[in-house]
């Protein structure tokens, strides 16, 4: 019997649901073994309570996995394309913007004690100690790993591979995740480590319908409940004009690349990040048979959806 892979989850969980769902596809999935999650972005701390609210709801091993808060803030970047004060999230300036879904975690009081490790030392902890066996997996900003490089280069020899949601390719925008800490997704790109992509157009193919959502709402098990109150939390926050009424799977895919690769349509080449005015925190993709990444350009849609949906709704 194939013994599972050992992932560590990097996540912004808390703001859209898909976190949530990442989360909860690794928890059903017993091709995987959750090593360790830790929090990036904004209130990291708070965010550890969401996915210890949600991992206590889980039965099996997943149920005792540490979370460790990560990076609050981006890696420095002095240009004032980034710096200036007008925020590109709506609702406010990002660092304070609400978590919608933390209405869902429960009080501090009734959690354990939250892991004392920052994430990014907690993150190469493991990975010293169990070297070339765990895949990380990044849904949020690319803080903590890059902070992780900054620290310890030689670290990369420790990781086999990664698998990253982030980048746009086949439109000329930045992707949230980029854009959350540019820098820090430059250095990423540039680790030499091999890395599998999920851009954001592929998660907006993956689009929940209504009758899956509807199978969720009726679901009775904690985990279902939970799940189905943060998506209705999500929803009513509306955070963006033109803020989907259908989650998106974007993370959850990131989780399905370890599962099923073949779903996805690969091109081998390699990343960077533009720092240029004009396209600043936009991510390029430039073709190489012998380049370090791999970005997904087309997905076996209706399968992945269902296919994932299908295996959270399974909790």
């Amino acid at each position: 019997m194939t013994r599972p892979q050992s992932v560590w989850l990097d996540t912004d969980i808390g703001d859209d649901t898909d976190d949530l769902l990442a989360l909860a596809l690794i928890c059903a999935s017993p091709e995987l073994s959750l090593a360790g999650v830790s929090t990036v972005f904004g209130e990291t701390g708070q965010r550890v309570r969401l996915a210890q609210t949600f991992l206590a709801n889980v039965a099996g091993p997943s149920r005792h996995v540490p979370v460790h808060a990560g990076c609050g803030r981006e890696i420095s970047c002095s240009m004032n394309t980034w710096q200036s004060e007008p925020a590109f999230w709506p609702n406010g300036p990002i660092r304070r913007a609400p978590i919608a879904q933390l209405a869902c975690a429960r009080r501090a009081s009734a959690l354990p004690p939250p892991a004392p490790t920052h994430g990014v030392d907690a993150l190469a902890a493991h990975l010293r100690a169990h070297p070339g066996k765990t895949i990380p997996i990044a849904i949020g900003a690319l803080t903590n790993l890059a902070t992780l490089f900054l620290r310890d280069p030689a670290i990369t020899k420790t990781i086999p591979r990664f698998v990253l949601m982030a980048g746009e390719f086949k439109t000329e925008k930045w992707e949230w995740n980029v854009r959350c800490d540019p820098v820090a997704a430059a250095c990423v790109f540039d680790s030499g480590i091999p890395i599998e992509i999920i851009p954001w157009e592929i998660g907006m193919t993956c689009t929940v319908t209504q009758a899956q959502l509807d199978r969720l709402f009726a679901r009775r098990t904690r985990t279902g409940r939970l799940l189905a109150r943060a998506v209705r939390l999500w929803r009513k926050a509306r955070y963006t004009p033109g803020h989907a009424a259908m989650p998106h799977l974007f993370d959850p895919m990131a989780v399905a690349v370890l599962l099923h690769p073949e779903w996805f349509q690969w091109r081998r080449g390699r990343v960077t990040v533009s720092f240029a005015p004009a396209t600043f925190a936009h991510t390029v993709f430039t073709p190489d048979p012998k380049g370090p990444h791999r970005v997904a350009w087309d997905v076996k849609r209706s399968i992945a959806i269902n296919e994932v949906w299908d295996r959270i709704l399974s909790l």
